[in-house]
């Protein structure tokens, strides 16, 4: 078994909140990438088993969606808005300076630490260019900041901590009032 029992009580719990459990896959998927990290081929036959579908219908809506990994991102994912409000403020040059520190796109570095990919539209334009770190906000992700974002994910930095940091700093950034 690849998820947890603890998995399984909360997709009963979230399947019981609608007339058809269908209704409940996408919840139940956020239920187990949270567990594992990403939706691994084990993952989602067991999703399928709990939920009374086929893996392919799983699989079919797992690979609709960006939000779902269908590979090991690695411990943190830094999700990179490359829409065109944050390119305008930078996020072509912070992609590069990620491409530079940690490695292509998508591709996690060899130690599972980390990956990166440029994301659509975070809706956060005020503070552009945007990033998530785990799906958490980081404002203003400019190549400097990316720099000290890596360093100190490589530091061993809680993340509580660098969110905080970076969300402070962030809030008196060079463009808050533009």
């Amino acid at each position: 078994m690849a998820l947890s029992q603890a998995f399984h009580d909360r997709a009963q719990e979230l399947m019981s909140r609608y007339p058809r459990k269908r209704s409940a896959l996408i919840m139940v998927l956020h239920e187990a990438q949270d567990e594992v990290g990403y939706l691994s081929a084990e993952a989602i036959r067991e999703v399928a088993k709990v939920m009374d579908l086929t893996p392919a219908d799983v699989a079919g809506v797992a690979t609709f969606y960006s939000m779902f990994k269908m590979r090991n991102p690695g411990r943190y994912l830094i999700s990179l808005c490359t829409n065109v409000s944050c390119a305008v403020w930078g996020a072509d040059e912070t992609a590069e300076k990620l491409k530079e520190l940690i490695g292509p796109a998508n591709e996690p570095t060899e130690d599972g630490l980390m990956s990166w990919e440029p994301v659509e539209c975070l809706a956060f334009c005020d503070w552009a260019p945007i990033a998530q770190l785990n799906s958490r906000d980081i404002p203003q992700l400019t190549p400097e900041r990316a720099e000290q974002l890596v360093a100190s994910l490589r530091a061993g930095t809680p993340m509580e901590e660098i969110l905080d940091e970076f969300r402070k700093a962030g809030a008196v950034g060079e463009h808050a009032d533009a």
